[in-house]
């Protein structure tokens, strides 16, 4: 890769900047994404509550209203061509007093009215009778059909997937270090942390949490973020409830809310908490009892469920309140694609719209590619099924795990396994297949790719052990 010249180079591996390597994969264009750590939605994106927003609560006229807008047309095409794991199970805005009541009426209708998103009321009666595990107290309730859940590594991964058999590059575990203008010329060199250069037209800040620091990289100071995170509970336990359950947001989060999970289960969460760290996922006690005591309003029984894992999301807040898509005014050929918050997975295909036409106007020449895919295919029908089972608590078998591993993005640790597959995300959290998954990996890879990952995997599977790998 050492000097290699690129069309456009898109750093950040999250939803967000896989999205946008997908849309442009369409064009003729070489492309590459770079991202920091060793798989795809290993940040922000891999932590979060797997809501498909219709973007009924965003503020009219901003840019996440407009990424949402157009999201909302292109989600139907994306859970069909890429396979996504989709529920369309609807939302409802739960109002357990008089002016929770209010809030809805004098602002989420008007709201969702300017936005062009489907609302309307709901009796207590009707949501009990929908959801009857929800409290007794509910006065009513603004429901949102058109909300639902999805897999958000699934869509990360299948985002990237499709640009790589477009012919799309992606590099894994390398951070960009340092921008600078080629030297009497307009391109961008990017230097990585293993100290090889890509030389790129244009590149598109798609980086999170840390997308203020590369802006800084050119220059740039016009947004900073910090940091919010987010603590989530998940249980399998069976709760009588089909949608969403959403309470009325505070000013400064959406609120605790309770899910159901695609791949089965319910998320409760998440918290809201403003830190310093960029880095810090950590958990607490105080962080559960937030989340029971946000939840129990919604649900009453929420304390009496079993917990099989709690974790921990970081996600951005920028100063400007708003998604920044943009070229940047110190070095027009990067285009931002930062301060993308909570709304990120469900925003991702319009922002990836709305960069590729950013792109257009700052002068990248749009080409169709008459070869693009469009539709992921099914690489593996012909594969044999061998019968055996690896992960018991999820049945997941061998061939899974061994198709995972041969996937256009390849997972070098138990985590990206983990997201592929679902193995591991059990009640045992791996405990019994952890074991079997290693030997698989460890008789496919050198078959496959001539790669020997078993100091990663082995790494993996200690943070596993240690508590500290991620959901």
């Amino acid at each position: 890769m050492q000097n290699h010249k690129y069309d456009v180079v898109v750093i950040g591996g999250g939803v967000v900047g896989t999205a946008i390597l997908r849309a442009l994969s369409f064009y003729q264009l070489k492309l590459l994404l770079i991202e920091k750590q060793p798989d795809v939605c290993e940040g922000t994106s891999k932590a979060n509550s797997g809501i498909v927003h219709t973007g009924f609560d965003a503020k009219p006229g901003t840019v996440e209203a407009e990424c949402l807008r157009r999201s909302r047309s292109l989600w139907p095409m994306l859970v069909e061509d890429l396979r996504i794991p989709y529920i369309p199970c609807g939302a409802v805005m739960v109002a357990t007093n008089e002016e929770e009541k209010q809030i809805i009426e004098t602002t989420y209708v008007p709201n969702a009215q300017a936005n062009g998103v489907d609302v309307h009321w709901m009796s207590a009666e009707e949501i009990l009778e929908m959801n009857p595990a929800v409290t007794a107290k509910v006065t009513g309730g603004l429901a949102v059909p058109d909300e639902a859940i999805c897999d958000p590594f699934w869509a990360t991964r299948a985002f990237g997937e499709i640009a790589v058999l477009n012919g799309a590059e992606v590099v894994l575990g390398q951070g960009v270090s340092h921008i600078e203008t080629v030297p009497d010329g307009e391109d961008l060199l990017l230097t990585l942390e293993n100290g090889e250069t890509v030389t790129t037209r244009y590149a598109v800040n798609a980086a999170g949490l840390w997308s203020d620091e590369i802006a800084r990289m050119v220059g740039d100071e016009s947004f900073s973020i910090s940091p919010r995170k987010g603590q989530f509970i998940l249980t399998e336990e069976a709760i009588s409830i089909s949608s969403i359950i959403l309470p009325v947001p505070t000013k400064t989060s959406k609120g605790v809310l309770i899910s159901p999970v695609v791949f089965g289960g319910f998320l409760l969460g998440p918290t809201a908490e403003d830190q310093e760290d960029k880095w810090d996922r950590s958990t607490s006690q105080a962080g559960m009892e937030s989340v029971l005591a946000g939840c129990e309003k919604l649900v009453p029984d929420s304390r009496q469920f079993s917990t099989i894992r709690q974790f921990a999301g970081v996600r951005a807040v920028c100063s400007e309140g708003d998604f920044v898509i943009r070229p940047s005014a110190v070095q027009p050929r990067m285009i931002h694609a930062a301060g993308i918050r909570s709304t990120g997975l469900s925003a991702s295909p319009g922002i990836a719209e709305l960069v590729a036409e950013t792109l257009q106007k700052a002068g990248l020449e749009l080409l169709g590619n008459e070869q693009a895919q469009h539709a992921l295919p099914d690489l593996f029908s012909e594969e044999q099924e061998t019968g055996e089972i690896i992960c018991l608590c999820r049945s997941i078998t061998r061939s899974e795990i061994v198709n995972s591993l041969k996937r256009p993005l390849t997972p070098q640790t138990i985590d990206g396994v983990k997201r592929r597959t679902g193995a591991t995300l059990g009640e045992c959290q791996g405990n019994c297949c952890i074991p079997k998954i290693i030997d698989v990996m460890a008789e496919t890879y050198p078959e496959q790719t001539g790669k020997q990952p078993l100091k990663g995997v082995r790494n993996s599977y200690l943070a596993v052990a240690q508590g500290e790998e991620q959901l």
